[in-house]
């Protein structure tokens, strides 16, 4: 392989590892939200 190529396999592995890691946030995220908003859900009641 070439410099070129390899680089090329370089990228899309960080950009793949850097999409799993914001899946992960994002879903941690949007978990807790949910979670905060069943428990103020019935304290309004």
């Amino acid at each position: 392989m070439n410099n070129y190529e390899q680089s090329k396999k370089a990228r899309r592995i960080v950009s793949v590892v850097f999409l799993l890691i914001m899946t992960v946030v994002l879903g941690g995220t949007y978990v807790s939200q949910q979670q905060k908003t069943a428990i103020e859900r019935p304290s309004q009641n």
